[in-house]
């Protein structure tokens, strides 16, 4: 009876192994057709000329709950460890020239000209990108470790310095008989690189704890935004390949992931976690 049970059960792992499979040759099919055929998608670029930067480490600066909204402001910005000295201009030549430079590489047409409107009217594919808002975050990133050593658990608390860098696009297509706009979002993260461990003491028996933190510089932020422009870039054309996919599927069918195109090793797999976030599509 328990092998009976157990060769059912694999029979049906297996048969949803297979429609899973096959649903995926489906998407995989149309991605390749996509790259194959890749369209000619043109994109007039708007990009903002300043960097919204926030410090969120209140709790460091002494007496900060007794102090006025602008003087907390003031305190924030003036105990910063990073967002009082990344410069903006430096910062978004950083991102938008990756950002640029890496959607030609992936086949779109860039304009960054307003006066281009009238040319790109006359392009089946045209649409407008604005870079609505790149904001910076400083913030502690809590960090625990632990371990169980002669049935005791060890615990040492830390916290990193960390910033992140959130983006939100607003993208419509030109020439639309129905405009459509899709807010997307997208963030990435740097923070103190970390590595420790416990040990025992060999002299006194104690346990103890020996670490070693590689601190997050500025130049690291500056890189930030250089990786943050280049995978967005990548994001993007994620998003339209994974709109073909949906838009060809089998009527009555929807697409089982979302996928991500690798240019370097030219290769479909899913995206994971790492694509854009759609805030809204209408």
């Amino acid at each position: 009876m328990i092998r009976t049970v157990i060769n059912y059960r694999r029979l049906i792992s297996g048969l949803l192994f297979l429609l899973l499979l096959t649903s995926c040759t489906i998407e995989n099919q149309l991605a390749s057709g996509f790259l194959k055929k890749l369209p000619e998608i043109d994109i007039q670029l708007f990009t903002p000329e300043m960097v919204y930067k926030y410090n969120h480490k209140g709790e460091e600066i002494p007496g900060f709950d007794k102090l006025s909204n602008a003087m907390q402001d003031s305190a924030l910005y003036a105990h910063s460890r990073y967002i009082q000295f990344v410069n903006d201009s430096l910062f978004l030549d950083n991102y938008i020239n990756n950002f640029i430079d890496e959607l030609r590489k992936l086949g779109f047409k860039v304009y960054v000209d307003a006066s281009i409107d009238s040319v790109l009217l006359q392009k089946p594919q045209a649409y407008v990108l604005n870079v609505a808002q790149i904001q910076m975050d400083e913030y502690k990133l809590p960090f625990e470790d632990s371990e169980s050593i002669d049935d005791s658990v060890y615990y040492k608390k830390f916290g990193l310095n960390a910033v992140d860098l959130s983006c939100w696009f607003e993208l419509s297509k030109l020439n639309a008989v129905k405009p459509v706009k899709s807010v997307l979002y997208s963030s990435f993260s740097g923070s103190d690189g970390f590595n420790g461990r416990f040990f025992v003491d060999p002299f006194t028996y104690e346990v103890r704890y020996k670490y070693k933190i590689d601190s997050l510089n500025i130049n690291d932020v500056y890189e930030l935004a250089s990786y943050a422009g280049k995978k967005n870039a990548s994001y993007l054309f994620d998003f339209f390949m994974n709109q073909y996919i949906a838009y060809h599927m089998p009527q009555g069918e929807d697409p089982v992931d979302y996928f991500h195109y690798n240019r370097f090793r030219r290769y479909i797999t899913s995206a994971g976690d790492e694509k854009f976030e759609v805030l809204q599509s209408n």
